[in-house]
């Protein structure tokens, strides 16, 4: 039984699509990530850059101020002027700034625009007399920094300054920059896992196409029957890669399964048929020997009774008792020379013409008391063959005796011998009812007749013509026959020519 087809999913292509597609996303989402990566350390290095500079301004514009106004460097110059100072670094471009002293204590400045001082890192850490600042990115593209930096002018630290900057609009920038670069991504790798599966799914095109021939195939094999006009008919034959190679190869293989697919066939019939002729020639043989059985016990059951007081019928019966005992005794002395397994063991090259003058003159008395006459045809000889002189003789009587007891009476039976190519042939032909075209395939077989009750008058036993087959086997020749019903019946003896021996 042939396996079923598979589903899409379980398909060779359906799995490589899945790893394309799976590669290709984890590709996208990898460059997404280290894109945003990098736009988000751009934007902090940027930040970082621009802080540092605004720290340097303002410590150089609160020392300004200072000195402009009190020209003392500490914490009480800077409480006492920190509204100059915050006026001072408005006018310089920072919008958004809160003052502080040193203890966190807000001071000056827009304080609602700044979270709770202990809530951010940054603050934490200006208070530890280090800069810093807080990033976060909010919905919208949205970008604000906390910068926090402690105010140290001479070594001493008098204050804090915190500012809020919107970076916004450089981020939105950035992210607009990110967004097309991921378009080009997901548009490259979308071209990419497109490029790989339609090649990919004509690589694999002619492998289903060889898959789905395979499986009809193998669905027409479970019904006995093969067809490889199923792959003859596949457009990837004549390619020179491995997909043809491979087609070439399978198609090869199917020929030589077809051949012994049929083969198979042909031994099955074969078997068949020898079964059925081994029935019935177990049957025949059964047939056969009861009825000579048959009479020989009901003959001598009446001369157990009767025998001794009716002289006739001792006579009768005795008599019919001995030909049937001989007819079976010739019938099983048949049998076993047609089971004889043996080869022409005496074989020698032997002058086929003379052993056929030889069984002319042997059977022209028989011929004569059946009313017909014997007729040898000869061409300019001699006839050379090789064989077993009696095994041959018992070939040609069997075929003139049947000749003989088939034929009208008072008809010629004529005889003929000839070289025809490579073969030496012998014709023996004669009137009469004939055989039917039907009939003659079957006339080799083991006791068929043709007309049964004429055979058993005649006493056939129904085995000569296949004695007669065997014999011509063995040596390497054949027999066979051609009727007309109602005319001529002629029986066709040849031998494979042999060369004439020196001293013959």
């Amino acid at each position: 039984m042939y396996r079923r087809k598979h589903r899409f999913f379980h398909s060779i292509l359906f799995r490589i699509s899945a790893w394309i597609l799976a590669l290709g996303l984890i590709g996208m989402l990898s460059v997404a990530y280290f894109a945003r990566m990098q736009t988000q350390y751009r934007l902090e290095k940027q930040i970082t850059e621009e802080l540092m500079r605004v720290r340097d301004n303002s410590l150089l514009y609160v020392r300004q101020t200072l000195l402009l106004n009190s020209n003392q460097m500490d914490r009480a110059s800077f409480a006492e002027y920190k509204r100059e100072i915050v006026n001072q670094l408005k006018s310089a471009g920072y919008r958004e700034i809160a003052l502080y002293d040193i203890d966190g204590v807000f001071l000056e400045g827009n304080e609602a625009q700044f979270p709770l001082p202990a809530e951010r890192e940054d603050f934490r850490l200006a208070k530890e007399n280090e800069s810093a600042f807080t990033l976060a990115f909010q919905g919208d593209n949205r970008c604000e920094v906390y910068f926090s930096m402690p105010i140290v002018l001479e070594t001493q630290q008098i204050g804090l300054a915190s500012f809020y900057f919107d970076y916004g609009e450089t981020y939105a920038l950035e992210w607009e920059a990110l967004t097309g670069v991921l378009k080009i991504a997901v548009l490259l790798f979308g071209l990419i896992c497109l490029v790989l599966w339609l090649t990919i799914s004509r690589i694999l095109s002619p492998i289903r196409s060889l898959s789905r021939a395979s499986s009809e195939v193998a669905g027409r094999l479970t019904e006995g029957m093969l067809d490889t006009e199923v792959l003859g008919s596949l457009k990837f034959q004549r390619r020179r890669d491995e997909i043809g190679e491979l087609s070439h190869n399978y198609l090869e293989m199917l020929q030589v399964i077809k051949g012994q697919f049929e083969k198979i066939l042909e031994d099955k019939n074969h078997i068949q048929q020898l079964w059925h002729s081994r029935q019935e020639f177990y049957n025949n043989v059964t047939h056969e020997l009861k009825t000579p059985l048959t009479t020989i016990s009901g003959y001598a059951q009446l001369l157990e009774k009767n025998g001794l007081r009716d002289e006739g019928l001792f006579y009768t019966g005795t008599n019919h008792i001995l030909k049937e005992s001989t007819r079976l005794h010739q019938m099983v002395v048949q049998l076993l020379e047609l089971q004889n397994k043996d080869s022409i063991a005496e074989s020698r090259q032997l002058e086929l013409a003379g052993i056929l003058k030889n069984v002319c003159d042997i059977l022209e008395i028989k011929a004569s008391r059946y009313g017909c006459r014997l007729t040898l045809l000869e061409e300019e000889g001699p006839f050379f063959v090789f064989g077993c002189e009696d095994r041959i003789r018992q070939v040609l009587i069997n075929v003139i005796d049947n000749a003989i007891k088939y034929g009208e009476s008072q008809q010629e039976i004529r005889l003929g011998i000839g070289r025809k190519g490579e073969e030496i042939q012998i014709t023996v032909a004669n009137q009469g009812p004939g055989i039917q075209p039907e009939e003659l395939a079957n006339i080799f077989e083991p006791f068929y007749r043709a007309n049964k009750n004429l055979s058993r008058e005649l006493g056939s036993s129904g085995l000569g013509l296949t004695i007669s087959a065997k014999i011509m086997e063995e040596h390497g020749g054949s027999i066979r026959a051609a009727s007309v019903p109602g005319q001529e019946t002629i029986f066709t003896i040849c031998f494979p020519a042999a060369g004439k021996k020196e001293g013959l």
